[in-house]
């Protein structure tokens, strides 16, 4: 890459990082000042950002904004390139802890895509692999991903995916479901028992990202025979404590 090219790649990265929480807002003037640039400079880059919808120019008073577009490279970061990095210690050590597979899954075109296991280390376990997609409606770590959606995100899949039965105690019925969603959010935490797959259970807790909003979950999934009402409760908090050290380094706020 040429020099002038770099050179032209680094002032693009110095004006955008001039936005933030503390100054999410320039004039054309102060900008200039801040960046130590000539205005028709700063100008010329400021259009062609804009151009892109990489920046934003307000019609009323002339300030200069972040576009729309970096909202969907932020939700993009999160909910995959970093997310498995952050992740995956964490998951280590609560399948240490309690032997069992952990799982993080995220939500994608009206499914539940796990993009991240550690096996379990009984010899009696279960396994799932990474790019496994699960219906919305069914399972622990797809029912807390569908509670955080918005209502006419989840009305459009019930209605386009439907509520097959996949084992003898998946929820098919539309209004049980909807019930089962609001109770996931105010406890905060989704379990499910032989929902998805005979002899198997689990918890699942979500990740929330830097506004709040819920970019993936943690999962612990182990056969039946090893199920208790304490040990789910011990479970829970496992995963919300990793959950909350995962969307912290997100950005989310305690």
């Amino acid at each position: 890459m040429a020099k002038s090219s770099v050179a032209a790649v680094d002032r693009l990265v110095r004006i955008l990082d001039s936005f933030s929480a503390e100054q999410p807002d320039w004039s054309l003037a102060e900008l200039s000042a801040h960046l130590q640039l000539p205005k028709s400079t700063l100008h010329r880059f400021l259009v062609s950002l804009e151009t892109h919808d990489i920046l934003r120019r307000n019609a009323d008073d002339r300030l200069w904004r972040p576009g729309y577009r970096l909202l969907g490279w932020g939700e993009l970061a999160e909910k995959t390139l970093g997310l498995n990095h952050l992740a995956r210690p964490v998951m280590g050590e609560i399948a240490a802890a309690t032997g069992e597979m952990v799982i993080l899954t995220v939500y994608s075109e009206q499914e539940a895509v796990c993009i991240e296991v550690v096996d379990a280390r009984h010899s009696v376990r279960l396994s799932l692999d990474v790019g496994t997609r699960r219906p919305l409606h069914a399972g622990a770590s797809s029912k807390i991903l569908t509670a955080y959606l918005p209502e006419t995100e989840i009305q459009a899949a019930m209605r386009d995916q439907g509520l097959p039965r996949l084992c003898k105690n998946t929820i098919t019925d539309p209004d049980e479901l909807l019930s089962e969603l609001a109770r996931i959010r105010e406890q905060g935490f989704a379990q499910s028992i032989e929902e998805t797959d005979p002899g198997a259970w689990g918890i699942a807790t979500p990740i929330l990202g830097r506004k709040g909003v819920v970019v993936g979950a943690i999962g612990i999934a182990g056969p039946i025979q090893r199920y208790s009402k304490d040990l789910a409760r011990h479970y829970v908090t496992l995963c919300q404590e990793a959950c909350q050290q995962v969307s912290e380094q997100l950005g989310a706020q305690p």
